[in-house]
This record gives C-alpha cells, structure tokens and sequence, in this order.
C-alpha cells in the first residue's frame, strides 16, 4: 500500500476494501466515486476492437478494469458502500455513478442499495452526454449518479439558495486518461452542492484522479483511493498539476 499526500489531497494505492476499514468513523463529509460498471467493458467487444473493424486508423484501443463483471461489481460496491456509511458523518451526500441502460437493471440494483445499509437514497441525476455511444438499436447516450446520504441524517446541501436540475448535459471530456473519465466540471457541480470549501471527500474508486482535481479546484480536501498503480500515478500527476494551476491563478495580476 503507497500513501502519497499533497496539500489537502491524500492519495493511497490499495484494495478499496482493505483501505476503507482503516479510515475513522464520521471523518468524511461526501463521497463521490465512479466504481465499475459490471458491463465487463473491453472483453473482447466492440471498444477493444474498433480499430480492428472500422479500419480508419484511429487507435482507439479500450482496456478492461478491475472488478467489471456483474458478480465482482455488486459484491466490491456493496461492500464499499457498507464501509462508506460508516465513514460519512450524519449529515451527509453518497453520489455513486452508473450505467443508465441494460441489459443488467445495474442502475436500479444500485439505488435499492443506496437505500439499506446505512443509507437512505435521495435522488437519481442523468448525466447526458450529448453523444450517443456506439452500438445498436438503443445508443447509450447518458449515465446516471445515484444520490444518497447516512440513514438517520439529512442529505447534505450547505448552500440552502442553490437548486440544480436533475438532468446535467455535458459532453465527455476528449483524450481522457482512463477509459471511464468524467468531466471535470461534472464532479465539480456535485461537490460544491453537498459540500462546503474545507470538507472532505471521499473517492474509494479514484481513477485518473478527477475527483481529487475537483476537490482542488474548489477548496475541499480530498482522500482518494485506487486500486491500480498506473492510473494512481496518474491521478498524482493531475492532483499536482492542478495546485499548480491554482498557484499560477493565486499569483496572476489584477
């Protein structure tokens, strides 16, 4: 297990379900995550052989992650989110992204989940993403986030004046680093809803790092863990990238 810290920011290399037990009781006041899907993504399908079939000379080679079979989804999510109650403080916000289509209900598996276990579901939010994905019959075009906070608290919303749409429409971001990357601007709007600058979020399935450079963006601080080392270092390079961006901002001239 590596342990890398940077301002606010902590960031461990590990198994999500050996790191979350180490963490306190109520120490974290949001969690934000993007686990997999449980469409075992890039087995063999259309993703890892696009340039294989459509011959255009676009390198578009898509590569599995951990844990993205149905079985190893439900059983690494349903243990994280068990961990994560425990973790959030009473009043609180879980977001919890997922697939919006079929042929598995995941998104539906999901919000039943969010819903025991020491949470209480709130809400799902539709990410549209502008461009429908590739595939037949019905394109995916959305996925969703699936909100949540501690049972027995409040859902947490600092700023009682803001109000938000349950449908976010933006594209995904261009050259990502890992093949389920989200907006930066996406985490960004959920952050700054369920949190206040100084709160702490939670990423058990981290990634390149997006939710750690929103954090920094916004004055939150951030605790983010991830499994594999190659997207951990590159989550580290994003992280410091961005308090270097922030400094650069901090410095520029009126």
């Amino acid at each position: 297990m590596l342990k890398w810290t940077l301002g606010d920011c902590t960031l461990i290399c590990g198994d999500s379900l050996e790191v979350l037990p180490t963490l306190p009781d109520a120490s974290v006041e949001m969690v934000w995550t993007d686990p997999p899907y449980g469409n075992s993504n890039a087995d063999g399908d259309f993703l890892s052989r696009r340039h294989q079939i459509m011959k255009d000379g676009r390198e578009t080679i898509q590569q599995a992650i951990a844990n993205d079979d149905a079985d190893s989804m439900r059983r690494v999510v349903d243990a994280a989110l068990t961990e994560c109650a425990r973790i959030l403080v009473p009043d609180s916000c879980c977001c919890c992204c997922c697939c919006g289509g079929g042929p598995a209900p995941t998104f539906a598996w999901l919000a039943e989940r969010m819903n025991r276990g020491g949470l209480s579901f709130f809400h799902s939010v539709i990410w549209d993403k502008r461009n429908p994905g590739v595939g037949w019959r019905y394109r995916r075009q959305h996925e969703m986030v699936m909100v949540a906070h501690r049972r027995g608290g409040k859902l947490r919303w600092p700023d009682g004046s803001q109000t938000q749409p349950n449908i976010i429409s933006m594209p995904k971001p261009r050259g990502g680093e890992h093949p389920n990357e989200k907006p930066v601007a996406l985490v960004e709007r959920f952050v700054t809803l369920h949190t206040a600058e100084g709160d702490t979020v939670l990423d058990p399935f981290m990634g390149s790092g997006t939710t750690g450079v929103a954090c920094v963006r916004t004055g939150r601080r951030f605790i983010g863990i991830e499994k594999e080392p190659k997207y951990f270092e590159i989550a580290t390079r994003r992280i410091t990238e961005a308090y270097e961006a922030q400094a650069l901002l901090a410095g520029a001239p009126e």
